[in-house]
């Protein structure tokens, strides 16, 4: 079997369906999608169901293929999903707004928000508005000089066990997780009936110009702000 970077799975998960899909890159084309309905009188992920659905369908989609799936972006419909809204504010002394000096306010406000979400991982860390010189602006303005300025930011987080059930779920297929996207953040982003799983692409692929993305900052041949943020692109 291959195990070329050709496809990218998803895999849907709610208290009342489940769906596994796949696309192939080169066109965006869906090559493969199978869905479970599920009668749940809970809020919570059946993992019983998750585990029985994807022994039911991980070999078979390899299998249909000629492809391992290495890693899978999971998109999650959850009420365990947790907002946190926090703002920093910060002199600027009449200086343009660089790079530099929004990242060193993402970073504080990215600490502060670890500090307090204890058992927690952050998912989804979204710049709701720009407060510049007291003018407010939905997204950052270039070569802008200004007093000072303040972020309002929010962070979407999810619990660290949560997480763990998920990966456990995925260990026994030697599939790891390369992404949790909430589907209700997705969803309000759009607003349209469009595919979700190509939505859910644009995403990850940092459609959003005020999702804030954290890379590893030892990746070769990239400056820090290149991988700190998808919109500095």
């Amino acid at each position: 079997m291959k195990n070329e970077s050709v496809f990218e799975t998803y895999l849907y998960l709610s208290p009342k369906k489940i769906v596994i899909c796949v696309i192939k890159i080169i066109d965006l084309t869906i090559v493969y999608e199978k869905k479970l309905l599920i009668e749940n009188e809970s809020d919570e992920i059946i993992f019983r169901k998750l585990q029985d659905f994807l022994d039911n369908n991980i070999f078979k989609l390899e299998r249909t293929l000629n492809h391992f799936i290495e890693n899978i972006f999971i998109v999650l419909d959850s009420k365990d999903f947790f907002p946190i809204h926090l703002s920093v504010k910060n002199d600027n002394g009449g200086n343009i707004l660089t790079l530099e000096k929004l990242s060193y306010s993402l970073q504080d406000a990215r600490y502060q928000c670890k500090k307090t979400i204890n058992q927690k991982k952050i998912i989804h860390m979204l710049i709701e508005n720009y407060l510049i010189d007291n003018k407010n602006f939905q997204f950052l303005p270039k070569q802008l000089e200004c007093n000072n300025f303040s972020l309002d930011i929010k962070f979407i987080c999810l619990s660290n066990n949560l997480i763990k059930n998920l990966e456990n779920s995925l260990e026994r297929y030697q599939i790891s997780i390369n992404h949790i996207i909430s589907a209700n953040y997705v969803e309000n982003f759009f607003q349209n009936n469009h595919d979700l799983f190509k939505k859910v692409r644009q995403i990850t692929n940092g459609c959003n110009p005020n999702e804030v993305k954290f890379y590893n900052k030892t990746q070769k041949n990239e400056g820090f702000f290149e991988k700190f943020f998808n919109f500095f692109k």
